[in-house]
């Protein structure tokens, strides 16, 4: 159902898979009120939209919607071909007090009405809940969620997240949510927080449900519908975000930006972003009729929205979605509180942190220190004859390597000088990658370095005419071979480098096969998403090498997938 392509860090690219077409992720799902549509469908798409969300509770109530729905399907109500995801009405609940359905009549009429996404009639919890009173609710709606995943059949559940602001609860309330078989995981009640900016809390809230929820599933932040927030949201794990603001702003004359929301009147001009219709200015869209404007403006909001989503798509692939957070925290004083809970947190983000990005990190203020990058790598060498402005003295053998590359800093290192290859500098790399004294087992005998002879760059290191390790010239470290693998592999003390498989998947393994999470019994803790790792039997018989493609914090979480994309198998030299 969920395919992750892509993370950086808790962040990801994905696909899920539904009945009606896919969800690229991280997306946005409109809000459709099928009674008032502020955009037609085709406006929506125009926009950005793969999917929507409705609720399933007022097209109930409403006796010609739910004709209509009964006969031709949610998606011929409101004719929409792709992805629908429908609400219970628990935030009815909260707006107006106790709904007149049951949590089962709610689940049996989105299976009727064919939705593709279905959610859990939940107990809202309110920020100001006390402990217990919330616990209370937090226990009834497991038992509503454990009831609905029995009786699901073929749609996928949304099973939300509540707890109120007891972080305790979020997390408790993941763990067991995590318990069944439900699709998706909504973090609910959360509205209240993002109306009173209190954005520090709600990253708390994200956070604490994500410790707890099997990672390998999507996570959907109820309610979040403004652009200012989503790259934030992104960052700490969210993958779907939904929301009718788009058109609840538009309705008041207010227009939402990456960097707030300012009300028509405030303006005497339109930004760029502004791109509903071209060439519109502020003081013509102020002499539009009331309909017309609030049509254009509700355009304007989601274009702008379905933009911010394309641009953390591309951070994440760039590596770069920190530098994107960090300016959008900075445009507000509400949003810079943020950076408080990512210093208390770091020490668990930075589990997710891969062992390299392509680009170059940039360092734009002292709140970037925060960044795992910046925190776990300052000043970590004792000695260097460079001095970068980010981490200090660094040897100038790594002047070409992973976080050290110059980029655009290349007047701003003290020292920099370009390097020749030899066997010191190779040292200096293998000791940096995989940790001190492996430069030298990778050469302790006779020792050949293959230079490109159009580039002048390390292409190999052989050892004794073996192949060690090959060097990937874009993050100057290197990638093992089958001699560095056995070198490892005899050097070191197990778990070190290490991914131990089940006995049964072994030899699937052995004749290059990838590893999948579900067959790892234990993993070096040290080990980084991206970093190159031997594969070895419970008895710590050596089957393979190749790269890890997730993190271990994410293979404890429950994390499904591939786990080791294998370069190549070892032969079992009994059989040979």
């Amino acid at each position: 159902m969920f395919e992750i392509n892509k993370r950086d860090g808790l962040a990801r690219l994905g696909k899920i898979k539904t009945k009606h077409g896919k969800l690229d992720t991280p997306t946005l799902l409109p809000v459709v009120n099928p009674k008032i549509m502020t955009l037609s469908m085709e406006e929506l798409a125009e926009c950005g939209a793969q999917g929507i969300i409705t609720n399933s509770y007022i097209i109930y109530k409403n006796p010609k919607l739910k004709e209509v729905a009964e006969k031709e399907g949610v998606h011929g109500l409101v004719n929409w071909p792709g992805p629908i995801m429908t609400d219970s009405g628990t935030f009815q609940s909260h707006v107006y007090g106790e709904i007149e359905m049951k949590p089962e009549e709610i689940l049996n009429f989105q299976k009727k009405i064919k939705v593709d996404i279905g959610t859990v009639l939940d107990v809202f919890c309110e920020p100001e809940t006390r402990f217990e009173e919330a616990k209370n609710e937090l226990e009834e709606t497991q038992k509503r969620i454990e009831a609905a995943d029995a009786n699901k059949e073929d749609i996928f559940l949304a099973a939300p997240i509540q707890g109120g602001r007891h972080l305790d609860l979020r997390t408790k309330a993941a763990e067991m949510a995590s318990t069944t078989n439900a699709e998706i995981f909504p973090i609910g009640g959360v509205v209240p927080l993002m109306e009173r900016n209190n954005f520090k809390l709600l990253s708390e809230v994200i956070l604490a449900s994500k410790k707890g929820l099997d990672i390998s599933r999507p996570v959907h932040l109820f309610g979040c519908g403004h652009p200012m927030v989503f790259a934030l949201a992104a960052f700490l794990g969210c993958d779907v975000f939904d929301s009718a603001s788009y058109a609840k702003f538009a309705s008041r004359d207010s227009l939402m930006f990456t960097w707030g929301t300012r009300n028509l009147d405030e303006l005497e001009e339109l930004p760029n972003e502004f791109s509903a219709l071209p060439g519109m200015t502020a003081a013509k869209l102020k002499t539009f009729e009331k309909d017309k404007r609030q049509k254009i403006i509700a355009k304007h909001n989601l274009m702008v929205s379905f933009a911010e989503i394309r641009r953390i798509k591309q951070a994440i692939h760039d590596g770069l979605l920190w530098e994107l957070v960090e300016s959008r925290l900075r445009s507000s004083p509400a949003l810079m509180k943020v950076f408080e809970v990512l210093e208390t947190n770091i020490d668990w983000i930075s589990k997710f942190e891969p062992a390299y990005r392509y680009k170059t990190p940039i360092k734009s203020g002292e709140k970037s220190n925060i960044r795992p990058i910046f925190s776990n790598l300052s000043n970590s060498f004792e000695s260097g004859e460079m001095l970068h402005p980010y981490f200090g003295k660094v040897p100038n053998h790594l002047s070409e390597t992973y976080p050290f590359h110059p980029g655009l800093l290349q007047d701003d290192i003290e020292g920099l000088k370009m390097q020749g290859w030899d066997i010191d500098r190779v040292k200096t790399i293998l000791d940096y990658q995989f940790g001190e004294g492996i430069g030298k087992i990778f050469t302790d005998g006779e020792t050949e370095l293959v230079i490109s002879k159009k580039t002048k760059r390390l292409r190999n290191l052989l050892l004794d005419g073996k192949h060690v390790a090959s060097l990937s010239h874009r993050r100057g470290m290197f990638i093992l071979q089958k001699r560095g693998a056995e070198l490892l592999h005899k050097h070191s003390d197990n778990p070190a480098y290490r991914v131990v498989v089940t006995s049964e998947t072994a030899e699937f393994n052995r004749k290059g096969k990838s590893v999948f999470c579900k067959f790892i019994e234990n993993i070096d803790s040290k080990l980084k998403c991206l970093d190159e790792c031997i594969v070895v039997t419970p008895k710590d018989e050596l089957i393979a090498f190749g790269k890890l493609m997730v993190g271990p914090k994410e293979i404890g979480l429950k994390q499904q997938g591939m786990a080791v994309r294998v370069r190549s198998g070892i032969e079992d030299s009994n059989k040979s």
